[in-house]
């Protein structure tokens, strides 16, 4: 695991635990320190918080769960043992809250090292999308995506959009995905023209231009024209 600035007040960490690279985000505040994606255990939680102190002294108040997938919430009990509060929307709390204990059985079919980590629920949780760091950092919610309940983070400052599992220079897993309405909110997502300059992908190559959503449109695209077998 590694940590390393990447614009402004983000600092991008890369690890990857249980075989698979892994990028989120972390921002520092003025006065805190925000992480965005909770990590895949409590245990990859504390790598990350070590990593956040070669950087600065400034505590760890907020963490935000972007999707009720594990590299993105599994983390949440170290959190909550060490005072942050831990965020999400509530359609992602409630998916967390659904589907944790499938999800956890289903992965560690394919991945037995992840431990059998029992559910941890997001301490705050916020009917709509919201906006922490004076503004600094706004988290939304626009539709159906890599799972139901996976959310963007944008930072207006810097100009970086962080897509988490959304957007990804591979296809991916799609095991979840509505492959319906993926594409539409995709669409929504363009049609929200956010001045953007780069954009944060949760998995393969971390950094990207605003052209990723056609690119990853175009996957989609080329995967729905496939034929399939019977």
């Amino acid at each position: 695991m590694s940590i390393s600035w990447l614009t402004g007040s983000i600092y991008l960490v890369e690890d990857e635990a249980f075989d698979i690279l892994t990028n989120s985000l972390v921002y520092v505040g003025r006065s805190q320190v925000t992480v965005i994606g909770a990590s895949w255990t409590p245990e990859t939680a504390k790598l990350v918080a070590n990593q956040i102190k070669t950087i600065t002294p400034l505590p760890i108040t907020e963490v935000i769960d972007t999707s009720p997938d594990p590299e993105w919430s599994g983390g949440n009990g170290y959190w909550k043992r060490i005072g942050a509060k831990v965020l999400a929307i509530e359609i992602t709390a409630r998916l967390l809250q659904n589907t944790w204990r499938t999800t956890v059985a289903d992965f560690r079919q394919s991945h037995p090292s992840y431990p059998d980590e029992p559910l941890v629920l997001p301490t705050e949780v916020h009917s709509g999308d919201f906006q922490l760091q004076d503004g600094n950092i706004r988290c939304f919610y626009i539709g159906p995506s890599h799972t139901a309940g996976d959310i963007f983070v944008y930072f207006p400052k810097e100009r970086v959009l962080d897509a988490g599992s959304i957007l990804k220079e591979h296809l991916g897993n799609m095991a979840k995905a509505d492959v319906t309405a993926y594409p539409r909110t995709l669409h929504r997502l363009e049609a929200l023209h956010l001045d953007t300059n780069m954009i944060v992908s949760g998995h393969w190559s971390p950094v990207h231009g605003p052209d990723l959503i056609e690119h990853y449109l175009e996957l989609r695209r080329e995967n729905a024209a496939q034929p399939t077998s019977h």
